[in-house]
């Protein structure tokens, strides 16, 4: 890994682009409903890098804002030809973007480092035994 690593995400369409540069501070598991409805799979799994290291491309964006469990606001920017949804903020995490690692093409990325909701994944979407895991939310201490 190397910190000009550059990345680009595309949706599925392709009108739609976002471009990081460097390592991702945080690539987590997620189990809970809503990245379970916002991936369409077992759990979502995005990558999350420091605002300032990403770039939206060309195309046209609509935003899409929900709650967290925990009453903060979630904000899923989408395709509006295609409906991927290519990037997210999050109120918990001003500095930070997130991008789901499905999208994302370049160089290999590391596996995730977390996991979180567990208590929502079905035994056979089982994720190494070495990732840090926990049935609800990662504790803030």
């Amino acid at each position: 890994m190397t910190d000009d690593a550059t990345r680009i995400a595309t949706c599925q369409c392709g009108g739609l682009t976002v471009e990081t540069k460097g390592e991702p501070e945080l690539i987590p598991i997620c189990g809970c409903s809503y990245c379970r409805r916002r991936s369409g799979a077992v759990y979502g799994t995005g990558v999350y890098f420091n605002k300032d290291h990403v770039s939206v491309g060309a195309g046209e964006t609509k935003t899409f804002r929900r709650s967290s469990d925990a009453g903060r606001w979630f904000d899923c920017h989408f395709c509006t030809t295609c409906g991927t949804t290519l990037y997210w903020t999050m109120e918990i995490w001003p500095d930070r973007i997130g991008v789901p690692i499905g999208c994302l093409e370049g160089p290999p990325l590391p596996k995730p480092n977390v996991a979180v909701f567990t208590k929502h994944i079905p035994d056979w979407a089982a994720f190494d035994e070495d990732i840090t895991a926990y049935e609800a939310a990662r504790p803030t201490t």
